[in-house]
């Protein structure tokens, strides 16, 4: 009678074959029809289908891109894979991935992706956690109405909002920009899983993207961007902030991004709040600026669903 570690051991070879032969149609056979690719704790995950892992694959296959698996290590039902992917006309050579596959009913039901090897390595269990940081961030809400001017105000999430996000969601360039970590297909459901994650940061409970304010214009209640907040160890926190399509070019993140980080310093909630700005994004760099934030070098910022890297600007504030 075959062990569960030789059917687990058995697996981990076709998905080596599959992965460097680029072929589709056996990946596809290890795969569970509804199986999710992201990072760990993401409530709305990028691929959440079988089809939707295998158009991503074919898409990057199609342009070119090549892998290598260099490591298929097998922990209970995870397989650790290590790859090297190289992407046509990229010049950047072999780039180093890292995934993390769940096995459930000999299908693979989760692929998570990761940065680096040790944090891979912990989450498939072949490595222990590290120490939680000090100095971590008890989030308190503001008070109702305390964070406004007169252009937007800032508010906790609601759970009428999923239905606002969804409406975007919906629509043709709804999400353009990627105002909201949401894919374009969202349901309702995904947009009622991301409110309740912003709610959860606010609770201090487990929270994949942490807490989140509202941004709505000045005498209305309705959602039009967001800003969320990033606890960086340190007393750094770090703000993401997005308006949607139909409401720009108002000011609102420059408002936003102003009322946010005053209320993290002058509640010492944050020593130093800082921004992360693709280097194309001109306009998300002038709102920041107009905030009062300046320049600080250049930062990489992890994909934590794929483990890919890219260098960002970084825009800081401090506490007087």
């Amino acid at each position: 009678m075959t062990s569960q570690a030789e059917v687990m051991d058995h697996l981990a070879g076709q998905v080596r074959q599959a992965l460097e032969a680029a072929d589709l149609d056996t990946y596809a056979y290890l795969l569970d029809r509804a199986v999710r690719w992201g990072a760990p704790g993401d409530p709305v995950p990028p691929c959440r289908s079988r089809e939707q892992v295998l158009a991503w694959y074919r898409r990057a296959r199609d342009s070119g891109t090549r892998t290598r698996v260099t490591d298929t290590l097998v922990a209970g039902n995870k397989i650790l894979v290590g790859l090297k992917v190289t992407s046509a006309g990229s010049g950047a050579g072999e780039v180093t991935r890292w995934q993390v596959l769940t096995v459930r009913g000999g299908r693979i039901t989760a692929i998570n992706g990761f940065a680096g090897r040790g944090e891979a390595e912990i989450f498939a269990g072949l490595a222990l956690p590290r120490p939680a940081p000090p100095g971590t961030i008890r989030w308190a809400a503001p008070a109702r109405h305390q964070l406004a001017d007169d252009r937007i105000g800032l508010r906790l999430p609601e759970s009428a909002d999923a239905t606002v996000l969804h409406g975007y969601a919906s629509r043709d360039g709804g999400l353009d920009g990627g105002w909201v970590p949401l894919p374009t297909d969202a349901t309702l459901a995904d947009c009622q899983a991301l409110v309740g994650d912003w709610l959860a940061g606010w609770r201090n409970e487990r929270s994949f993207h942490g807490p989140a304010l509202v941004i709505t214009p000045a005498g209305e209640p309705a959602l039009a961007g967001l800003v969320g907040l990033g606890d960086r160890g340190g007393r750094v926190v770090e703000l993401s902030y997005g308006v949607a399509p139909d409401r720009r070019g108002h000011g609102y993140a420059t408002s936003a991004a102003r009322l946010a980080a005053g209320w993290l310093l002058r509640e010492r909630l944050a020593d130093l709040v800082e921004l992360s700005i693709d280097a194309a994004n001109t306009a998300s760099q002038r709102a920041a600026l107009a905030a009062g934030f300046t320049p600080s070098g250049i930062v990489q910022s992890a994909v934590a669903a794929t483990g890919d890297a890219q260098d960002d600007l970084r825009f800081i504030l401090r506490r007087p």
